[in-house]
């Protein structure tokens, strides 16, 4: 009697797992409608409106872009950090540009990415590449879309300049 009480809440509970109803209107990626009032000509600066208080960045740039680890190509990097007026100044120009808003990141490795804080605290990440053609590029994330805008020529040199002079990051 007492295996039969068992396979019964055994089997009670089997069916009542598969009887859950699904929860409507769960939406399984973010959609568009979600996010703010966007037009092809918003910039990343008017979405995140916190970027004009940048104080200081450090420029992150991955050692191997193109390995073949594509997960972890991230991991081995070096930096460089900047409290200059015209790198921010720089990067103020770049996110002040339209942008192109995806619900997938583009099929292109990053490059690196660029912390921006205020007063001490990081509170943005920006990511840019310059691979040329749609590879060439700034993002950031905001709500789970993507917004990316062209790489501005001043940046494409810049980003060289202050790749030659990050370091490893200190343990």
């Amino acid at each position: 009697m007492k295996y039969i009480t068992y396979l019964l809440l055994a089997t009670a509970s089997l069916y009542a797992c598969n009887q859950r109803k699904p929860i409507e209107n769960y939406p399984t990626t973010t959609p568009m409608s979600v996010v703010d009032n966007y037009t092809p000509n918003t910039t990343i600066l008017m979405l995140d409106e916190k970027l004009n208080n940048v104080d200081s960045m450090v420029y992150v740039f991955y050692k191997d872009p193109l390995g073949k680890d594509s997960l972890r190509y991230t991991r081995f990097y070096t930096q460089y950090s900047t409290t200059k007026i015209t790198d921010i100044n720089s990067i103020k120009a770049q996110i002040n540009l339209p942008t192109e808003r995806l619900e997938k990141v583009r099929k292109c490795r990053s490059q690196g990415k660029v912390w921006c804080f205020s007063k001490g605290e990081i509170f943005q990440t920006l990511y840019f590449s310059d691979f040329g053609g749609e590879c060439s590029f700034m993002f950031f994330i905001k709500n789970g879309l993507f917004y990316y805008s062209e790489l501005l020529p001043n940046s494409k040199q810049s980003i060289v300049e202050l790749k030659k002079l990050s370091k490893q990051a200190k343990d």
